[in-house]
């Protein structure tokens, strides 16, 4: 009897284990290249008013720029992460449902925002720490009201378009703004000069509107898809779409009654500690700190914006802890290797980094920057940590991170003072955040048995960290 020999294609595991980094690959290759542009758009406007200014006005923009984020956080309720996870997670009616009870809320909250900042300009003025009866500066915060407004309504749209899994169109979409204020910043920044400040506000608010016209325009290309999601009237029942909105409600601020009240409490710490600079050193050395500041985001936006699109709703969508381990150490193993790689290189370069974004007047920077950048990398790895918490819906433990550390950073900051002035005092407290903020998310995972990295993981990530620590000694005096 013959034997039939049978070839059986039995799967490689090299190849399974490439195809589970394809995926974060690819996203990030997909809006990498759209961060990189982003912030160095962002960083050619804020060259541009450095240049045609001073240090001072940089203070200025920068101080307009946190009290926009604060105001957004209030006018969206914190909700753009929470609208992505709950339009990923359900379908037909209580995908309707949720949508329509989202932007109802978010509307709502917008014109409360708004309205106060029209008439309570001064105490808005009071609490950034600039000068309450500067008639430029009440006018200025009254125009930036529009600007909050539009960028409330841009967060909605690019939630959206994230829902869609239009992670490419999203990337070109986040151009649009900083182009329109790389544009704007000269035109802008002649007019500053001329003595009106309010023109400050054109700049934030046109970027912007250009930011909801290309957000609009890519939605429109998936409107009937979006038609569904809004109108599926698949149940009719009154009663029952009334608990359908009541559902939904309870579950977006399951998520964002979180990040909202955390928000709120990063924002004022942010804000406070910034105004401490003002009051105490002036919006010279408030621009100069701030500089530094800026560097240190755009850079670890520049990872982390490559991964956060993927990041969460693969996460979310993962069936089981398995499955999100193996999803979170290959993407902590990647941004491991690229922030170590693109902080040390910043770390050699400060110098020069800060005469080629900003100009010869910002001598303090380099200083600063000695800090931010060694809490940069732990800025990174403890937002890799954060966002399983929200795929797990574990809210109260991601509202208690950012609690934790947010305290940190505000009684470091001014326990620091006593010793340091208040801008150094606030670079010190910028790595004790990251910090304690790192420790609280690791522990919960940890104990939650959410994440235990292995040896590779763990070896990966404090070799980038000693290396980093390794060069910022040897640079240490290089300002």
């Amino acid at each position: 009897m013959a034997t039939l020999a049978t070839s059986v294609a039995l799967p490689n595991p090299s190849n399974r284990a490439s195809a589970a980094w394809r995926p974060i690959i690819r996203a990030m290759g997909q809006t990498g290249g759209a961060s990189l542009g982003s912030g160095l758009l962002s960083l050619l406007a804020t060259k541009i008013i450095a240049v045609v200014l001073g240090p001072s006005h940089v203070g200025l923009v920068s101080t307009l720029q946190q009290l926009r984020q604060t105001a957004l956080t209030g006018a969206t309720l914190s909700g753009q992460t929470a609208l992505v996870q709950g339009v990923s997670s359900t379908v037909g009616a209580p995908r309707r449902a949720y949508l329509r009870t989202v932007t109802a809320l978010m509307v709502g909250a917008s014109t409360a925002v708004v309205a106060t900042m029209l008439l309570a300009p001064h105490a808005t003025l009071a609490f950034a720490g600039l000068n309450q009866q500067n008639p430029a500066y009440v006018s200025l915060i009254r125009w930036l009201a529009i600007a909050v407004a539009l960028s409330a309504i841009y967060v909605y749209l690019a939630a959206l378009l994230n829902s869609l899994g239009a992670i490419g169109t999203l990337a070109f979409v986040q151009l649009a703004g900083p182009a329109a204020m790389a544009i704007l910043a000269y035109p802008v920044a002649r007019f500053v000069s001329g003595g009106s400040s309010t023109w400050f506000a054109v700049l934030l608010g046109g970027s912007a509107a250009v930011s909801v016209a290309a957000a609009w325009q890519a939605l429109r290309r998936h409107r009937n898809l979006i038609h569904d999601w809004f109108s599926d009237d698949t149940d009719n029942n009154g009663s029952a779409q009334k608990r359908g909105y009541t559902t939904a409600a309870k579950q977006f601020f399951a998520i964002s009654g979180a990040m909202f009240t955390g928000g709120l409490i990063t924002h004022f710490a942010l804000v406070t500690v910034r105004a401490r600079i003002l009051r105490g050193q002036g919006l010279d050395v408030g621009g100069q700190f701030d500089a530094a500041w800026a560097i240190s985001m755009n850079q670890a936006s520049l990872v982390l914006a490559s991964l956060q699109t993927y990041y969460l709703p693969t996460l979310a969508a993962a069936k089981d802890r398995g499955a999100r381990q193996t999803h979170i150490s290959h993407t902590l193993t990647i941004a491991s290797f690229a922030a170590t790689a693109l902080i040390c290189t910043l770390i050699i370069a400060k110098p020069w980094v800060v005469r080629l974004l900003y100009s010869e007047q910002f001598r303090l920077t380099p200083g600063y920057l000695r800090w931010t950048l060694i809490g940069d990398y732990l800025k990174i790895t403890s937002w890799l940590l954060s966002i399983p918490l929200i795929a797990t819906a574990n809210m109260r433990a991601f509202f208690s991170a950012d609690l934790f550390a947010y305290v940190a950073f505000v009684v470091s900051a001014v326990l620091l003072n006593r010793w340091w002035p208040a801008a150094d005092s606030a670079s010190i407290a910028f790595v004790i955040l990251y910090a304690a903020h790192l420790t609280f998310c690791a522990t919960c995972l940890w104990r939650k048995r959410e994440f235990r990295p292995d040896r590779r993981t763990i070896g990966t990530w404090a070799g980038g960290l000693t290396a980093i620590l390794a060069v910022s000694a040897v640079c240490w005096r290089r300002v």
